[in-house]
Formats: C-alpha cells, sequence, structure tokens
C-alpha cells in the first residue's frame, strides 16, 4: 500500500502543476521550471519529437521527459511579481510534498513499514526547500554562465552533480541540510560505482517512456505521467535501498522514522487505489485546458464574420513577392466573445476570456471505393472555444490594439479534428470594433505574416512564401461595411510595393480593383519614370479614390467581395492581343478590370523580346 500511496502522492503533485500551469497562461504568468515552449500545438493535438533519457532523482516529474503540463499554446515567457509568487508557492509545496515521498519510501525501504506521510513532509520541509533554493540558484548560474561561456556552465553542471544526493542523505540519516551538502560529494564519488547500473537502468527505463510522447493526446500526457510516476518510484526505491547498505556498511547510522505505522482500514485502501485513476482523468481534463472553461461565465455578444486569406496571386509573383492581396469568403461565421468597454480612454492592459467561434476547418474526408480508400481535404464548419489573453500594444500612429502575439491564444478541444496541428492568433481593435482571429499551421512561423495597420484597426496578414493559403483570417464586427472593407485595403496596400516594371499592369489593375487611389496614382507616376508611355486621367489620389470605390456603389456585399477576390488570385486579368495593333517585335494587348456597374479597360504594349513594359492606356 506504501507504493501506491506514493504513486498518489505523484499522480497528485503533477496534476496540480498542470492546472496551474493552465491558470499561468489565462492571467500571465509562468511557472518556473514548469511552463515549457511546445514544438507543436492545437486546441487537439500536441506532438513532441525525439527521445529523452535521464535518471529521476527525488520525486518523478514530467519536467524530466521534457512532456508538456499543457496543450494549450504557451506564448512567450511572463514574468513578474505574480510569476515569482506562484513560482515560490509551487517551490515551497514540491518541497513538502518531495518530504512526504521521501520520508514515504524510507519508511518502505527499512521495514516495509507504512509511514504517516504528512508527518515526514512537516518533518523534513525545512531541509528541502533549502535544497530547492540551492538548486534553484546554481540552475540560474549555469544558464548565465552557459550563455557567457558554455564551457564554464558544463563544468558547474557537472558540480551540481556531486552534490545530488544531498536530498537522501538529509531523509536517510535525519542530518541538517548543511551537513548533507558536506557530506554529499563524498559519498558520491564512494558509492559511484554502485549507483552506476542503476543510472544506466533508470536512464533506458526514461527512454522508453519518452517515446509514449508522440502518443496521440491525451494518452501523450496520461501514458508518460502514469508510467514514470510508476517506474520512477521504483527507481528511486532501489537507489535508497543501496544507499541503505553501502552506508550501513561503512558504519553510519541509518535511524528510523520517528513514527509509528499508519493502519488505514480496507475502505480507505480501495479509496488511495481509486485515486489513480481519478488523478489521471484529472490530469488530461487540466492539460487540455477544459478546467478554465469554469471561467468562462455571463452573456456573450455575438457578431458575423467574414474570411479572407492570401495565395500565390498573379500580383504576387509579378512583384516579386512584394504585393499582397487576399481571396474573400462569406459563409455562416460567427463569433460570441464577452469584452468590456473599450470605447473610454482608459483602456485595461490585457483582455482574457473565452469566446465561441463558428468558422472552417481543414479535415481529412475518407472514402471508400471497394479495396481502396480516396482522402481528400475539405474545410469542415466547427464551433470551436477560443481561450485567449490579448496584451494591449501600440500601434505605429500611438493608437491602442490588443494582441496574442505577446499573449496567448489556444483552441480549446472539441469536435474538430484537422488534417495536421493548426495554431491562432487573435487581435482586437482599440476600441473593439474589429476582432481577427487567425487560423494556421502550427508549423509556420507566424511572425513575418502578422501585421496590424497602422492605427491599430485592422489586422493586414502578409503573405508567407510556403503555403500562404493556409494561413485563414476570420474578421468580425457589428456591421460590415464596403467601407471597413476599403479601408482595411488601403491599409493593407502601404505595404505593398513592386521592385519592376515587367507586368507592371497587374499591380495597378489589383489596386484599382480595391478602390486605393492613392496607390493608383504612385504605380502611374513609378511607370512615368521608368519611361512608360502612360494615357490616364489625371486626377489625384482622392479623386481616383472617389471614383472607384464609387463604382461599388450599391452592390450587395457579397458581389463586392467577389469582385475584389480578383485580385487575390491568378488568372484574372489574363490580356488578349490585338492583333491588328500587334506586330513582330510589339505585342499590343487588352483586358478588363470587372466593377458592378461595368468595366474599366486596360490597353498595354509591352516588347516581344524582353517583355519590357511600353506604353499604359486607361479608360482608352
Amino acid at each position: 500500500m506504501t507504493y501506491t500511496r506514493l504513486i498518489v502522492l505523484v499522480l497528485a503533485f503533477e496534476v496540480l502543476v498542470t492546472a496551474v500551469v493552465g491558470l499561468g497562461i489565462y492571467f500571465g504568468f509562468s511557472i518556473f521550471p514548469y511552463t515549457q515552449t511546445l514544438l507543436a500545438t492545437t486546441g487537439t493535438a500536441v506532438q513532441t519529437f525525439g527521445i529523452t533519457v535521464t535518471i529521476p532523482l527525488y520525486m518523478p516529474s514530467l519536467t524530466d521527459l521534457k512532456v508538456p503540463y499543457t496543450y494549450l499554446q504557451t506564448g512567450p515567457q511572463a514574468w513578474g511579481i505574480m510569476a515569482f509568487l506562484v513560482s515560490a508557492a509551487v517551490m515551497g509545496l514540491q518541497s513538502f510534498v518531495r518530504g512526504m515521498y521521501l520520508g514515504g519510501l524510507k519508511g518502505w525501504v527499512l521495514n516495509r513499514k507504512v509511514g504517516p506521510l504528512f508527518a515526514c513532509g512537516r518533518r523534513y520541509f525545512g531541509d528541502m526547500i533549502a535544497w530547492s533554493i540551492f538548486q534553484c540558484v546554481i540552475g540560474v548560474l549555469i544558464v548565465f554562465l552557459a550563455a557567457i561561456f558554455f564551457p564554464l556552465g558544463i563544468i558547474l553542471m557537472i558540480a551540481l552533480l556531486f552534490y545530488s544526493l544531498t536530498p537522501y542523505l538529509i531523509v536517510l540519516q535525519n542530518i541538517s541540510f548543511s551537513d548533507a551538502l558536506a557530506k554529499a560529494p563524498r559519498m558520491f564519488r564512494r558509492y559511484f560505482g554502485t549507483l552506476l547500473p542503476l543510472a544506466l537502468l533508470a536512464m533506458f527505463c526514461t527512454l522508453v517512456v519518452s517515446l509514449f510522447r508522440s502518443l496521440p493526446p491525451p494518452w501523450g500526457y496520461a501514458v508518460p505521467l502514469l508510467a514514470y510516476a510508476c517506474i520512477g518510484t521504483l527507481l528511486i526505491y532501489g537507489l535508497m535501498r543501496l544507499l541503505v547498505a553501502k552506508l550501513t556498511l561503512d558504519g553510519e547510522q541509518v535511524p528510523d522514522l520517528p513514527y509509528g505505522e499508519v493502519s488505514t482500514p480496507r475502505i480507505v485502501n480501495a479509496m488511495i487505489v481509486l485515486l489513480v485513476p481519478v488523478l489521471v482523468s484529472a490530469g488530461i481534463f487540466a492539460v487540455s485546458g477544459n478546467h478554465l472553461s469554469e471561467l468562462d461565465f455571463g452573456s456573450k455578444k455575438r457578431l458575423d464574420g467574414i474570411s479572407f486569406n492570401t495565395n500565390f496571386s498573379d500580383v504576387f509573383h509579378t512583384s516579386d513577392q512584394k504585393y499582397t492581396a487576399y481571396e474573400w469568403q462569406t459563409n455562416d461565421y460567427r463569433l460570441a466573445i464577452r469584452l468590456p468597454d473599450l470605447t473610454n480612454e482608459r483602456k485595461p492592459e490585457e483582455l482574457r476570456g473565452i469566446a465561441d467561434i463558428t468558422w472552417q476547418v481543414s479535415e481529412e474526408i475518407r472514402t471508400s471505393y471497394g479495396y481502396s480508400t480516396q482522402i481528400d481535404v475539405q474545410p469542415i464548419m466547427h464551433k470551436s472555444r477560443i481561450l485567449y489573453r490579448l496584451v494591449r500594444e501600440t500601434a505605429n500612429d500611438g493608437s491602442f490594439y490588443y494582441s496574442s502575439m505577446s499573449g496567448s491564444a489556444s483552441i480549446l478541444p472539441g469536435g474538430e479534428r484537422p488534417r495536421e496541428p493548426i495554431s491562432i492568433q487573435m487581435m482586437i481593435s482599440g476600441d473593439g470594433s474589429h476582432i481577427f482571429v487567425m487560423q494556421y499551421p502550427t508549423r509556420f512561423d507566424i511572425s513575418s505574416v502578422f501585421r496590424v495597420s497602422d492605427d491599430g484597426r485592422y489586422l493586414i496578414p502578409g503573405t508567407s512564401q510556403i503555403n500562404p493559403f493556409d494561413f485563414h483570417t476570420y474578421w468580425f464586427t457589428a456591421e460590415q461595411s464596403t467601407e471597413n472593407l476599403f479601408e482595411l485595403l488601403t491599409a493593407k496596400n502601404k505595404t505593398n510595393y513592386i521592385t519592376t516594371m515587367n507586368r507592371a499592369y497587374v499591380a495597378l489593375a489589383c489596386a484599382m480593383q480595391e478602390g486605393d487611389g492613392r496607390l493608383v496614382v504612385n504605380l502611374l507616376e513609378t511607370m512615368r519614370q521608368d519611361g512608360v508611355n502612360v494615357k490616364a486621367p489625371d486626377w489625384d489620389a482622392m479623386t481616383w479614390t472617389e471614383h472607384l470605390q464609387g463604382r461599388y456603389k450599391g452592390a450587395s456585399l457579397q458581389k463586392t467581395l467577389e469582385l475584389l477576390t480578383k485580385a487575390g488570385v491568378q488568372g484574372s486579368y489574363e490580356g488578349k492581343e490585338l492583333v491588328d495593333k500587334s506586330d513582330a517585335k510589339i505585342g499590343v494587348y487588352r483586358f478588363e478590370v470587372p466593377f458592378p456597374d461595368g468595366m474599366l479597360p486596360i490597353t498595354y504594349k509591352e516588347s516581344k523580346e524582353d517583355g519590357k513594359l511600353l506604353s499604359v492606356s486607361i479608360m482608352d
């Protein structure tokens, strides 16, 4: 029964840490050393790769195996007074539990006695907290010295290893932390040969257990948690038995625990056994972040949305990947979210909560045809829950907006089964009128794509050079209007430019399609400076903007988005050669930019020898 009680003790502490790590993500604090950056995360999947070889010391911990304590996206480490206080509290609790654990093992090693664990925790707490502080200080020094000169960090790490027997000596010989610390190096050198085979066995066992990290969720957490608690406890038990035997042979004192044996009724023993599956289930619940759903209460405001994404459009290629345009889509996208009043000048530093989103997730659809199976990837509508903590950021013009780039955003597990792990980012304008959720495969870097307009009102993603169509942005607002659309496109186009005049008419057509008179004027002027003969109305940027956006007047949102999408795809502006006006050296071509009220024609000439653009004529 001692063994089962110790397993329950390990599980209870690890599950508690798992729950607190999730709270840290939600409230914005990190817990040393338990908060980890995940290698691959989604709302429903976490993948870790490779193997881990280690030796369990003092008490099995998932940190030994590098198993993440949460499936949520952790974001950057958040340090501060809250992180310090919570980390100190967890360290104190760990020291107390470690005293309980090693004290219980001592009673089992000496005479297989079921000792009072709580009394052991009180007896060894002071010395264990001293060891934890010592270990923490040395760990910080190792990181600091390794950053300055890596060999120094390695040397200090090896030196710390010589003191690794300190907690065992504290418990086995009932001596103080200082006495055990002074004694540990000598004992380590003396017993090294005896302990080496057990250390090698421990490394092999942890190697095997670490392989279970790659299991699909939640088993990638649950199996290592239970297996390592059981195997690690047996290994530490074996270590303490060897130490007791060697200390006894050397004439060292190994006093018994100063407590009597605990006698527990059968019903209590049965409840302790039942706690094992209960705690594992609680760990599964906490690692997914579902325990944070208890913080989701109160009414939410419901918003409709549209989506857009980038692609390998014609303008993207012709501008040497410098011009971003979007594909637009409407569907039954919805967002339910609870936000404070953001219209006043005093704005909170952070926004946090759980939002309900209805969107599309790409899933594999398998269809069987006799002996063969066809696999298709299709977007499936799902209602998901998003846990978010958005940090107030300052835009280029000094305005505020809220972003998960410095905070966190995660999909809580639900019915979605994406074909690959996905992550999300959120952004909310400073007044709360525009909310953006960006969905993308976890394997991609988001930093080069995530962009915010100069005034902090709009998310204007750039084009990824790898699978840009996998980055989907959902835009929610109380009332979607064409004015908002054109404002977003104008803000986006401030980051666009072209590096070559060859096929520059494609960028010109996109700027016209998107109703951006400023960019139209800039492109026409750049063409003239490059020697291109330009025939176009002599309008300023405002006049061009009013004319182009005015051509959308009266059109439905659906029709407007269909036409704006032409700027973000391939083949929208293919020129048709005017054979009667072309010759062997110069080709004359014509295409039309579609608007709700008709077509805007563009005619251009280019050299058939080198593709150089010679002239552009608009509305001729």
